[in-house]
């Protein structure tokens, strides 16, 4: 099969859009495809082997073969000003597409600058989805509170399975850790420390810490910091600033929960990659895995607020026991439905039906 991924991405290691992408890339062009990418941002992606020169304006003829013809294009997000441009160019050469919101199109996701979403989808963007092939969700959540497009389809995200893991949990307290980006509201960091708020005490005598990693963007750190001190957390949350490679993979295997309490996503890559290591997680509703983990016990999942991730949180304080064996169904859960090889055979099985391809 021949697919064109057109994205608009950097080579940030903190941003999950940016993470995957090389990863459909590469795990769809193992498995006998031709796959491309075209980066609309024109910048040139760490570990993509074919990847086609940004021509703006974009022009499907002028690509190179074959990729001028593809069976499929697949858009990675939606909000992107080219993007209802390209979408017409294809829709009069009949070359279907489908799109990848990574979680803008979810209900709660729209409720964000919600004004301004109303009328860029008038203006640009229903159009855009209504002429796609399917809206690709990456979890059966995502495509419950998805109201886009003519028709949706579920393929999630992979992770690459590390060689180490946890081993040995609680050896001087119990860390909890979040890293990822510093969004507020979007990744729920203002509820979990306010439920941190609500246990405080507790967690003084379990003598657990929450440490939060992320990237300082447009004020976000300084906005967190701010939510500490008028929580009064600070005396069990610290704040750092962004970490990745061999730090962060020894950060995890050095905690006992990755905390993530999202009010939306697509696919969280940080809580598929801490599960990967052996490391339970504590999540929302919102973060879409909620029901899995909970499912293959391998952590816990709370309601999308304080007062819920605080009850769970203390469960969590009162249960360290378990975490050994969470662990263990944590990786067993990842390798069996979120290696990148099984994501990437059922991912394209989906595309060959949708367009009708056959070898």
């Amino acid at each position: 099969m021949i697919i064109l991924h057109i994205a608009s991405i950097d080579n940030d290691p903190f941003a999950g859009v940016c993470v995957v992408v090389p990863r459909y890339l590469l795990s769809q062009e193992s498995i006998g495809n031709k796959v491309a990418l075209y980066n609309c941002k024109g910048q040139t992606i760490n570990g993509i082997k074919c990847q086609i020169p940004n021509n703006d304006p974009f022009k499907i003829d002028s690509m190179p073969e074959p990729f001028n013809k593809p069976d499929l294009v697949v858009f990675q997000e939606c909000y992107r000003k080219w993007y209802p441009k390209i979408g017409k160019q294809l829709e009069k050469r009949n070359i279907p597409y489908i799109i990848i919101p990574h979680g803008e199109l979810g209900n709660e996701a729209q409720k964000s600058k919600h004004l301004k979403k109303v009328l860029a989808n008038i203006v640009f963007f229903n159009r855009f989805t209504n002429k796609a092939l399917a809206i690709q969700c990456l979890s059966q959540r995502e495509y419950d509170v998805t109201n886009f497009g003519k028709k949706k389809i579920i393929a999630t995200n992979g992770v690459a399975v590390p060689s180490c893991h946890k081993e040995s949990f609680c050896k001087d307290g119990i860390k909890l850790v979040f890293i990822g980006r510093l969004d507020a509201y979007h990744k729920g960091i203002d509820i979990l420390l306010e439920a941190v708020s609500s246990v405080k005490d507790k967690m003084k005598e379990h003598k657990a810490t929450l440490d939060i990693y992320g990237p300082d963007y447009a004020g976000r750190y300084a906005n967190v910091e701010k939510l500490i001190a008028d929580f009064n957390v600070g005396d069990v949350v610290t704040l750092h600033h962004e970490v990745s490679g061999k730090e962060k993979e020894q950060i995890l295997l050095d905690s006992d929960v990755f905390v993530q309490t999202s009010r939306f996503e697509g696919m969280p890559l940080g809580i598929l990659e801490s599960l990967s290591y052996g490391l339970p997680c504590l999540v929302t509703r919102g973060t879409t895995l909620g029901e899995q983990i909970t499912d293959h016990d391998c952590g816990w999942m709370a309601e999308t607020n304080a007062e819920s991730i605080a009850e769970t949180l203390s469960g969590v304080l009162d249960s360290t026991d378990c975490l050994p064996v969470k662990s263990k169904n944590g990786m067993d859960f990842v390798r069996v439905d979120y290696s990148w090889d099984a994501i990437a055979t059922k991912t394209v099985g989906l595309y060959s039906e949708l367009t009708g391809y056959s070898e």
